[in-house]
């Protein structure tokens, strides 16, 4: 016989789970020649340092994850088997998440 809290806990669990995003929040982007969209995150990931977690899109046919590192003014995205991609940090636009979290590039 089955617990009157069991059928509760378990849908609260499943309500949880499907509310956690597993993929970290899209803080900047910007759009490039060479790719169609580079965007950063503020999750660490596998990435070193203070380096974050960056993705780059090609016109919706691959996306690659990289991390991304600020030095001097220029955002440096490195991507596995590519060479890094340094972008300019006035390039890069605030999504809504960076506007709440008061988060800055600057």
């Amino acid at each position: 016989m089955k617990s009157p809290l069991s059928v509760p806990a378990l849908a609260l669990s499943c309500a949880l789970l499907a509310a956690c995003n597993t993929q970290p929040g899209i803080l900047y982007t910007t759009e490039g020649n060479e790719f169609d969209v580079m965007s950063l995150t503020d999750a660490q990931g596998n990435c070193e340092g203070l380096a974050r977690v960056a993705y780059l899109t090609w016109w919706g046919v691959e996306t690659l994850k990289g991390c991304w590192a600020r030095e001097r003014g220029e955002i440096v995205g490195r991507f596995p088997g590519l060479e890094d991609r340094r972008v300019p940090l006035g390039a890069f636009q605030r999504t809504e998440l960076a506007e709440y979290r008061g988060a800055s590039l600057h």
